[in-house]
């Protein structure tokens, strides 16, 4: 609508908009073949082909039908009375108080299960991480040793404060709790400045502050969760802020990004995302890549500055990351990970061509069984789990034959991969399949250790406020939402909305920078996952569902006309980030 005149007509897609589905569409038909291996073993090569190829037709037909239905809703709506009668959507003034309410939605929210399983809950790899910060352990990066600190630092806070480990877990919980709700609210605060309308509004609080799996993960002690505030911010500045803008008229950039502020808080959210998770350097690293190459697309033909902010705040983080990596850790006397924690996919690999009856030389299985020995191995490998045969490798094995002889097992891996491609796809697809098909064999490890984990520090759980009853009614609610999850959802549907939300970006013209961040972390866990259906290793993309669906669907608000004197907006134009422009 231009002008405000609006085409009362349904319009046809472009020759462009066409093929751009289809490798979305592509995506989609071998997510639902190869997720089901044994179906497809049964039927046989050609009944698969066909299989294949119908998936293919009836998922780009879906496609096609969902994009023209959403890009073309205005048109749709104003022939419904009801529809037809809604506001306008307009940009909202900014109110502090509105932002504390929404935090304070989600703080309680959360508080229930807090209290009813105060003081957290503690799996096995927070104590290990507990006894680190407490001198009881000897100080390893396994898990990003920057984490540990900040554990150690509100830990030893909370027990200075009550003279137990029992209550320096209940602080670092709380204080997490308090960050994660605090997160959350920035995101339903943008949304209402957005002018998002009240019933997505709801909707997302209600996302937020209200569905167990947010408020269960929250009080489940570990990294997962500040890294996933880490990234869900990163993702945002990457989409919304350029740190290199200088007024208004810089390509429909947001105002924010004028200030010193904005690329300092990039460079300070980027580096967090480094330092919180191992995976989280190669997160940043391709989104820094994507960054760069829609940079110099972008600036092609135009006479603009070198975005000179942008690529220092990169190179700031990556340098800061290695002096932590480097120096930092080492003067510090912390351990690095061991050889085999990163080798998950390649040693699933040989392992299944070991054990599916891979051809194999005997120099090759040789080298094999200098790594693992072969006594009892085969009970201790499983197609979807890597951690009872990393465990066994580490306790009867000799990991150090890989570091020692790093080329050499490379060429191992290359050699029997070229004779056995068909036993290393099946090892890909089993160990990861949970994260990229929507049905899966077994339940989904959603909330990890249940509870509170057998621990030295005598931490247990000790219920505030609620009865023995409300806990039983609690754990049968919980148990309950876990099979209806289960049954109804799944980490691989997360990243088939995902991907829709790709493709109509794709099909609009839109800008695609919001996605990288959880692109790269669904390409870490496919090339690196120890587990193949760990619900908090992909939180993130969960997460960040209110945030994909505006930036994908909703209408965005950019200054594209003249700026004043005083740096006022003149003139708001409401766009969906393609050619055409509704006038408000």
């Amino acid at each position: 609508m231009v002008g405000g005149q609006t085409e009362n007509k349904i319009g046809i897609p472009t020759r462009r908009q066409f093929l751009s589905l289809i490798p979305f569409a592509l995506f989609y038909a071998a997510a639902i073949i190869l997720g089901d291996l044994e179906k497809a073993r049964e039927m046989g090569a050609l009944r698969s082909a066909g299989r294949f190829a119908l998936c293919l037709c009836g998922g780009y037909a879906a496609l096609v039908a969902l994009c023209v239905l959403l890009s073309e809703r205005d048109v749709i709506a104003a022939k419904i009375p009801f529809l037809a009668a809604l506001h306008e959507r307009r940009e909202r003034p900014g109110r502090w108080y509105v932002y504390l309410v929404f935090a304070a939605v989600c703080l309680l929210g959360y508080l229930p299960y807090y209290l009813m399983y105060y003081p957290t809950w503690l799996n096995n790899d927070a104590v290990w991480q507990i006894e680190q910060a407490l001198g009881m352990a000897e100080r390893s990066n396994h898990h990003p040793y920057f984490h540990t600190l900040i554990l150690k630092a509100l830990f030893l806070a909370g027990y200075r404060l009550s003279g137990t480990y029992t209550g320096g877990a209940a602080f670092y919980t709380f204080v997490q709790i308090a960050v994660m709700a605090m997160v959350f609210a920035f995101f339903l605060y943008w949304l209402y400045r957005e002018g998002t309308r009240w019933l997505w509004l709801v909707l997302a609080l209600l996302f937020y502050a209200v569905l167990p799996i947010n408020a269960l993960l929250t009080i489940c002690m570990g990294k997962d969760e500040f890294f996933t505030a880490a990234l869900l911010v990163f993702a945002w500045m990457t989409a919304v802020l350029d740190p290199d803008a200088e007024n208004v008229n810089d390509v429909g950039r947001m105002r924010r990004g004028r200030s010193a502020f904005g690329w300092m808080a990039y460079f300070a959210v980027g580096l967090l995302v480094c330092l919180l998770r191992s995976n989280g350097i190669f997160i940043f690293a391709g989104t820094a890549l994507c960054l760069i190459f829609h940079k110099m697309r972008r600036q092609k033909g135009m006479k603009r500055k070198f975005p000179r902010r942008t690529f220092l705040c990169i190179a700031c983080v990556f340098v800061c990351y290695l002096l932590w990596h480097g120096p930092v850790l080492r003067a510090m006397h912390v351990q690095p990970p061991d050889t085999i924690e990163g080798l998950t996919m390649p040693a699933q690999h040989l392992l299944c061509a070991y054990f599916k009856g891979g051809s194999l030389t005997e120099a090759e299985r040789e080298m094999i069984e200098r790594v693992m020995p072969p006594e009892g191995a085969e009970e201790y490998y499983n197609p979807r789990l890597f951690d009872p045969m990393k465990n066994y490798i580490r306790e009867g094995g000799d990991q150090q034959a890989i570091a020692d002889n790093k080329g050499e097992y490379l060429k191992l891996w290359l050699r029997v991969g070229l004779r056995n491609p068909l036993q290393y796809l099946v090892a890909q697809i089993r160990q990861t399949a949970g994260f990229w098909t929507y049905s899966v064999p077994d339940y989904e490890y959603v909330y990890g250790e249940y509870y509170t984990a057998e621990n030295p520090l005598g931490i247990e759980t000790q219920r505030k406020l609620f009865s023995y009853d409300s806990e039983l009614a609690m754990h049968d609610y919980l148990m309950g939402f876990l099979d209806f999850y289960n049954r109804a959802w799944s980490l691989g549907l997360n990243t088939w909305l995902m991907v829709f939300c790709m493709a109509y970006a794709v099909y609009r013209g839109r800008n695609m920078m919001v996605f990288a961040p959880f692109v790269t972390l669904l390409l870490t866990l496919l090339l690196a996952t120890p587990v193949y259906n760990e619900f908090r290793y992909a939180y993130g993309i969960f997460a960040a569902f209110p945030m994909l669906f505006h930036l994908t669907f909703g209408e965005r608000a950019q200054a594209v006309q003249s700026c004043g004197e005083d740096g006022r907006i003149q003139g708001a134009v409401f766009t969906d980030g393609t050619d055409d422009e509704k006038m408000v």
